[in-house]
């Protein structure tokens, strides 16, 4: 009996061993791009996005700073992701659509402090 236990034992770890992993994502990865000027208060800036399943995490890199944002991607590509700045009341929302490697969208700031909005086409690859 304590041979069928322990050779029962020693299949299973064999058989786990070269079980295939999870699947990843299809928009899995590191995203790197840029966010583009539009004038005056609107400065360009980075965009890095690491896509995990469906969840984003990812910087938004500015003349002022960075800021994290986080989101979701949907099965179809489009993208949803932001942040908000509750020190300055300055939010973003991050929108668009990944098709293959490429994300194009738009970048829409709000500085309500300022009375400034920004709105910014924003794009990225995959790396």
């Amino acid at each position: 009996m304590m041979k069928r236990t322990f050779f029962t034992a020693a299949l299973v770890a064999a058989v786990l061993q070269f079980a295939p992993a999870q699947a990843a994502g299809p928009y899995d990865g590191n995203w790197s791009g840029a966010i583009d000027a539009t004038g005056g208060h609107c400065l360009g800036g980075t965009l890095t996005m690491q896509i995990t399943d469906s969840a984003i995490t990812g910087v938004i890199g500015l003349s002022a700073g960075a800021v994290p944002i986080k989101g979701s991607v949907a099965a179809d590509g489009s993208v949803n992701a932001a942040y908000n700045n509750p020190s300055t009341g300055g939010s973003s929302t991050l929108t668009g659509k990944i098709s293959g490697g490429d994300f194009t969208g738009v970048l829409d700031s709000k500085f309500p402090a300022l009375s400034i909005t920004c709105v910014r086409n924003a794009s990225a690859k995959r790396s």
